[in-house]
């Protein structure tokens, strides 16, 4: 019977790995990244219970989903960390299921027919965590698969309805709008939606004994949990100059910052960042210490305003973000300071390369957004923007990345799209940061090329100089 029991677990796996490797053979390069899922989630309505005295969250996740594929679909897997799998269900009636490494294996009792919805329940529980942090009096997440079952994968892209029920003495902050509050046998429920596509990597959320501050900018409402009101200015500052760099106005009604026990740095989806407590006091020392603050602040433009096609240009929301951080502390303390940061990130960025670990801005080497993620898309990224500035000139690049962020708002970009946006501004007009740019500009003309095209062969694709140029 045992026998039975475990070839019958074994032959669910395959049969996930097998179908998923005929539906996709035929139409994936050689050499090319990951494929998506055969299954894509356009929902997910999550409802968790932490209990901080016994370091363990109970959840409940309705997932609805559909099929990318012409063909009828028995069984699908979800990215489900080290979450303790208790069922799965379509209604009343019980799925098999199967975990295996960090992924939840579940084979359908009625096959997935081509665009047809369904819904799966699936109830869980989760323990500490490198993406799921209890402490005695506050939980938080960094790290989707640790506290809910989700699809990850390039372009995945689903709304979120997040139901927390808190003890009633701690402060909750989510991914989405906060839409309802009340008080259920002595816990505090908010309920939290996220109506705007978005990939699940950016699903989080975090609750605890947090001192609460508000206040407003331009319209939005600033919540600051276990922070002081010196945090408001600077956010208020930071949140206008990106406003005006890029033309469009913070995406969101409220925009939440939580500083927590330990280490964490994380931008979360509709106005959630994650920040230590010691960045808070930091402040307090040294007022001028906003790049952190200010990057995590950008991600809410380029990350959730405008996502990634797949997570090969990463660096579109890393990069940017970290740039456009450097850029706030040059306007904000002058051009040394703007140039010190630039130079620090230059310096990483050639750290990285002496241990090997440089590769193309936009690049599909990888297997997991965390191979794809890192160091690497961030600082290198803000080097290669610099270099922009200094091509084409200060105007002509504001110019640029203001037309990239409106023709890209709440769409997913790639590289080739911030290019475009680059070369449909006229570059000729901007005031070179450093001398011999003009010159430059004028050898790419006669050379049949356009100015940004052998910047962004080499360091976003990858292309040597003298090779055919990438094809947009």
């Amino acid at each position: 019977m045992l026998r039975a029991q475990v070839r019958g677990m074994h032959t669910m796996r395959w049969m996930v790995r097998i179908v998923n490797c005929l539906a996709w053979s035929a139409i994936l390069p050689l050499g090319a990244a990951p494929p998506a899922r055969m299954c894509t989630a356009e929902n997910y309505d999550v409802t968790i219970r932490p209990d901080l005295a016994k370091q363990r969250l109970y959840g409940e996740a309705k997932i609805r989903f559909h099929s990318r594929t012409d063909t009828d679909i028995s069984a699908f897997e979800l990215d489900a960390g080290g979450l303790l799998i208790t069922s799965v269900a379509e209604g009343q009636s019980p799925q098999s299921f199967e975990r295996d490494r960090g992924m939840l294996f579940v084979v359908l009792a009625k096959p997935l027919r081509p665009d047809e919805p369904r819904t799966i329940t699936v109830q869980y529980q989760a323990g500490p965590a490198p993406g799921l942090k209890f402490f005695a009096d506050q939980v938080y997440t960094s790290v989707t698969g640790d506290w809910m079952p989700y699809i990850d994968g390039p372009g995945e892209r689903a709304t979120l309805h997040l139901t927390i029920a808190a003890p009633a003495d701690t402060r909750t902050a989510g991914s989405g709008q906060l839409t309802a509050t009340r008080v259920s046998e002595g816990r505090s429920i908010t309920e939290w939606q996220l109506d705007s596509p978005t990939e699940p990597f950016w699903f989080g959320f975090a609750l605890g004994s947090f001192a609460e501050n508000t206040s407003d900018a331009d319209g939005v409402k600033l919540r600051v949990l276990g922070g002081g009101t010196q945090i408001f200015e600077p956010t208020a500052a930071a949140m206008h100059y990106l406003a005006e760099r890029t033309g469009k106005r913070y995406p969101g009604q409220t925009y939440t910052q939580v500083f927590t026990h330990g280490d964490a740095i994380r931008s979360m989806a509709a106005g959630l960042t994650l920040l230590p407590e010691s960045d808070a006091q930091a402040l307090e020392a040294h007022p001028d210490n906003l790049w952190l603050l200010t990057n995590a602040l950008a991600h809410q433009w380029y990350g959730m305003g405008i996502a990634t096609k797949d997570w090969a240009d990463l660096w579109l929301s890393e990069g940017v973000s970290a740039f456009l951080a450097d850029a706030f502390l040059g306007q904000r303390l002058g051009k040394e300071t703007y140039q010190r940061e630039i130079q620090r990130c230059r310096q990483i960025y050639n750290q990285l390369r002496a241990e090997g670990k440089d590769r193309a801005l936009s690049d599909t080497d990888w297997s997991t957004r965390q191979e794809a993620d890192g160091q690497l898309p961030e600082y290198k990224g803000a080097s290669f923007l610099y270099l922009v500035t200094v091509l084409v000139g200060d105007s002509a690049f504001w110019n640029g990345l203001r037309l990239y962020t409106n023709d890209q708002w709440g769409r997913a970009a790639a590289s080739e799209d911030l290019q475009k946006a680059f070369d449909a501004v006229d570059t000729g007009n901007g005031s070179m940061g450093e001398k011999g740019g003009a010159s430059s500009r004028k050898k790419l003309r006669k050379n049949g090329q356009k100015p940004l095209d052998s910047l962004f062969d080499l360091w976003v694709y990858g292309i040597p100089e003298g090779k055919p140029t990438k094809s947009r």
